[in-house]
């Protein structure tokens, strides 16, 4: 029988007419089985985003521009620039003497140091130094900025929830001033607050059910930011497991691959991959894998659903 052959065909066009939808001719669509990721997992390898930083450096000053950042695009969400759903995860160059304007925003943020010696960011008038491995904290409108007192180019890993904050239309930003000096001048050490350096990670590894060795960086035992959760996965073999949030990944430190999906991918030092959520994804190797997920949101909503096979 077709829509038209319905008898209460006439019913729904009158409804329809009207600015109102039965329920019982689309339930399926307002409440489907299960949750279905619009976006295939991607993988960004570094050797291939290298080259472009390396241009940016050169062909885009930061005096003028808000920030100096590559953000890993996929293609699933229409143009847009968003990685997964809810996250953006991308790199930010800065040369020798560059500074960052300061600004702040509803979005929560990190940025994890993989070739940044030399670079400090400064969040709320705390100094915060990004040695290899350190992650640094910028929470909801903190004002942040960033500087290279180094001699080398430094480079890092941003990611943030700006889709997931665009989406609910809850974004404010504020910029800052680029003639502000007193912003820089801070001798305040923010490690406890806004940082954690690479050694306490480590340190911290425990067995997860997943059969990875996994810490979680947390505050008073919950996730670090009330709609970001981040870990640190040492990889051997790991079980498939799926989740109704979705990440994205760094590989820290050494090689192995990642199946995702219907996907296989061979990773190595910097690359960055994703898993969408509620899909199944395994990995093995020899690896450090940092990763940014949306999972306190869902967490918070009572919406986290996580299965293992």
């Amino acid at each position: 029988m077709t829509k038209l052959e319905r008898p209460d065909a006439p019913l729904i066009a009158a409804l329809e007419r009207a600015r109102i939808h039965p329920l019982w001719d689309r339930y399926q669509r307002i409440t489907p089985m299960a949750p279905h990721a619009k976006d295939e997992p991607m993988h960004w390898r570094w050797r291939e985003i290298e080259p472009f930083a390396e241009r940016a450096a050169k062909e885009v000053g930061i005096e003028d521009v808000e920030r100096r950042a590559l953000i890993l695009a996929n293609p699933a969400f229409g143009g847009a620039t968003v990685t997964t759903q809810n996250l953006i995860g991308a790199f930010t160059v800065l040369e020798p003497g560059d500074r960052a304007v300061p600004h702040r925003h509803t979005a929560a943020a990190i940025r994890f140091a993989t070739r940044a010696e030399g670079a400090v960011t400064i969040v709320n008038g705390r100094r915060c130094e990004m040695h290899e491995g350190d992650l640094v904290l910028t929470p909801p409108m903190c004002w942040h900025g960033h500087i290279n007192q180094g001699s080398r180019r430094t480079v890092w890993f941003d990611a943030a929830n700006m889709p997931a904050i665009c989406s609910l239309d809850a974004s404010f930003f504020e910029p800052g001033r680029r003639d502000d000096a007193r912003f820089w001048e801070v001798g305040t050490e923010g490690s406890a607050e806004y940082r954690f350096p690479w050694q306490d990670a480590v340190r911290g590894l425990a067995p997860a059910a997943d059969g990875s060795l996994t810490y979680r960086y947390s505050k008073d035992g919950g996730s670090v930011m009330p709609t970001l959760d981040l870990f640190l996965k040492r990889i051997t073999q790991t079980r498939e497991a799926r989740s109704t949030c979705s990440a994205v990944c760094l590989v820290v430190s050494g090689e192995g691959r990642s199946k995702i999906g219907g996907q296989t991918f061979e990773w190595s030092q910097h690359d960055v991959f994703t898993v969408p959520h509620w899909t199944w994804a395994s990995h093995q190797g020899a690896g450090d894998l940092f990763i940014v997920t949306d999972r306190a949101i869902y967490e918070r909503l009572e919406l986290l659903r996580e299965e293992f096979r």
